[in-house]
């Protein structure tokens, strides 16, 4: 059996399950997973991602912070599309922040603002950016649940 030769990629993704629970009108909490095709972060990339994270805790409880407007600015860091999220209606809602978001800066070198509000929809769910992060962490420890592929 030939060993499988390992690569390094410039920027490697993974397709990965985010599994979350959601209660129910009838009051049951049901089950449900969706699927985010992460950046699989280098670590320096990884720790300055880490700072943000801290960062945005720390914004969590201060009076007029848009948690979903950093919960999706943090997602879209390190994810770059999803599967099985679909809106009220049934429809799919497509993964909307822009390839360039990340290296559009402004004049001082700092991000812009982002405008995803398929994204912002989904971090507005409570919770949500937990079990998102917690696949994330998964997803580059290697656990069982993690698909392959770039």
């Amino acid at each position: 059996m030939t060993q499988p030769i390992y690569r390094i990629v410039a920027q490697p993704r993974a397709w990965t399950p985010v599994t979350f629970p959601c209660v129910m009108e009838d009051g049951t909490v049901q089950t449900f997973t969706i699927e985010m095709r992460f950046r699989l972060l280098k670590v320096d990339a990884a720790g300055a991602f880490i700072s943000e994270v801290v960062r945005a805790q720390e914004l969590e409880g201060q009076s007029g912070a848009d948690q979903a407007q950093l919960y999706t600015e943090l997602v879209a860091q390190i994810a770059t599309d999803w599967r099985g999220v679909h809106a009220e209606n049934g429809d799919p809602m497509r993964f909307d922040v822009p390839e360039t978001w990340l290296t559009d800066l402004d004049e001082n070198g700092k991000r812009k603002p982002l405008a995803a509000p398929n994204l912002r929809s989904l971090m507005n769910e409570g919770g949500m950016f937990i079990h998102i992060f917690d696949a994330f962490r998964a997803c580059l420890a290697g656990q069982p649940k993690t698909r392959a592929g770039n």
